[in-house]
């Protein structure tokens, strides 16, 4: 049976006022009476109560729904939900008023006919962004963006509290933060010279500080690529002072690096960066980011441009060359080097080999002058090397650095460190050392019959002794088994290979 209120609801019609499409119905207060208990009232409303009208609604008549309890147990909302499906015009069945001429009349007439979206509507397919967790409500209001976007800004929206209105006045603190910096970035892409020009006034006074900033050093990179000369020539005038405390920084190289990538374009400005650095270049070298700033200048800078780097480097060759960042800095120096400049500084090489073979890292700087293919330089290194040569053989690093000019080197050269080598007290020493042994068996490799006929007379007798000793016993198996004649007891005629 149809509840006595359905009549007096149904008789509003078309008296009923008009409202916005996506408003919430409105609810008087003469219409609480259709729940018998407060408990009922708050079912009814649990998929809406979460909109800040009804909450209001529901706190100013909170207290006018304070009736006695019923007088069974309220029901729960499985049998809400049950009870509310039954139609009116079942005859006998039991039916709830709780949820009925609501959801069938006031709903069905209220909402569904009147809340048609128009045509017109251009916000009906925005989709309603509620708390996590609950339903739509059927009347949500949409949520309407504050701005326009003008592209593709998903990435940005609740990850941070800058927006692309703040592009313009809080350029600063969006450096340092990393979607705030990304957001900027993407409108220095834009290539906008007013965006570009009112970035810059912001951040101009803390750009050496955002050179060293997590974030804010990808700013200035982006900065550097799309700025015009003016701008460029006043970050030049922020950063230069401090150009080396900067690029001694993680995040600072970086920068700089962009930054003299940047001004090779405009030579004018290129010696303002090279008064900055050229009184701190051995520090920069040493150091495991400042090196790369060393490194960009070769690469980036021209030859004259380049020629103060490999004036303080010859100076300090061993001091550099021994240095774990320093070796690697020299080889970048010999491959950007004009033949000037490469002459100078493998000479200043040359003359220090001997100390700089000895050492874990410059033994790669003297390895890397040979691998040069010079035949004058391998040469000169030879007969330094004949000089030292059982003191340099029985070293570990050393020790690389004379198989490989031995090999590397024209065939008179080779025959005279191999002459050395085969002096009856260097072979004594050297076969049965951990290290030497191995130039030993280049040399083997790369004798002539007559000086290998030589060698191997004088090996002979040292074979007992090799075998007995720690490190002899390896050398022993393969000397014995690439020269049989070694091994033999009686006999001297030499075989050869």
């Amino acid at each position: 049976m149809a509840s006595p209120f359905y009549h007096q609801f149904q008789g509003l019609g078309d008296q009923t006022p008009s409202r916005s499409t996506s408003a919430p119905p409105m609810l008087d207060e003469n219409m609480l009476f259709a729940f018998p208990v407060a408990s009922d009232y708050t079912v009814a409303f649990s998929d809406i109560r979460n909109d800040q009208m009804y909450e209001e609604f529901y706190e100013c008549y909170k207290e006018k729904l304070s009736m006695p309890p019923p007088l069974q147990e309220p029901l729960s909302q499985t049998q809400f939900r049950k009870l509310s499906t039954i139609s009116d015009n079942e005859e006998g069945q039991p039916r709830s008023r709780t949820t009925s001429f609501l959801v069938n009349n006031m709903v069905d007439t209220c909402i569904k006919e009147e809340d048609q979206p128009s045509q017109n509507n251009s916000t009906s397919n925005i989709p309603y962004t509620g708390p996590p967790g609950f339903s739509t409500p059927a009347s949500a209001p949409p949520t309407i963006p504050e701005f326009e976007p003008t592209y593709d800004q998903g990435e940005f929206f609740g990850y941070s509290q800058f927006t692309p209105q703040h592009v313009y006045t809080q350029a600063l603190e969006m450096a340092r933060d990393q979607v705030g910096c990304r957001l900027l970035q993407k409108k220095l892409e834009e290539r906008n010279p007013f965006t570009i020009q009112a970035i810059y006034d912001q951040i101009m006074l803390q750009i050496g500080n955002l050179m060293i900033d997590p974030f804010g050093n990808y700013l200035v990179q982006k900065l550097l690529e799309v700025c015009d000369e003016p701008i460029l020539e006043s970050i030049l005038s922020q950063v230069t002072p401090s150009i080396t405390q900067i690029s001694l920084n993680q995040h600072g190289t970086r920068a700089i690096q962009k930054l003299i990538e940047v001004i090779a374009k405009y030579e004018q400005h290129i010696p303002s960066v090279i008064s900055a650095i050229r009184n701190h270049v051995i520090t920069l070298i040493k150091d495991l980011n400042g090196n790369h700033v060393i490194q960009k200048c070769l690469n980036a800078l021209g030859a004259t441009y380049n020629q103060f780097i490999y004036e303080i480097s010859s100076q300090h060759v061993i001091e550099i060359a021994t240095h774990r960042h320093g070796c690697c800095v020299l080889q970048r120096c010999i491959d950007a080097a004009t033949p000037k400049q490469l002459e100078l500084l493998v000479d200043y090489i040359v003359i220090n080999a001997v100390e700089l073979v000895k050492d874990a890292f410059g033994n790669y700087v003297v390895q890397y002058v040979i691998d040069l293919n010079s035949p004058n330089i391998n040469a000169r290194l030879a007969f330094i090397f004949i000089q030292s040569m059982q003191e340099l053989s029985t070293q570990k690093f050393s020790s690389n650095v004379i198989e490989k000019c031995l090999q590397q080197n024209r065939s008179e050269v080779q025959q005279a460190m191999i002459q050395e080598i085969g002096q009856p007290k260097n072979l004594a020493r050297m076969l049965p050392d951990q290290y030497a042994n191995y130039v030993v068996q280049r040399a083997l490799s790369l004798a002539a019959p007559a000086l290998l006929e030589r060698m191997i007379k004088e090996i002979k007798p040292l074979m007992d002794d090799l075998r007995r000793s720690q490190f002899g016993k390896r050398i022993y198996s393969k000397l014995a088994k690439k020269y049989p004649e070694l091994t033999e007891k009686h006999g001297n005629n030499f075989k050869g290979f």
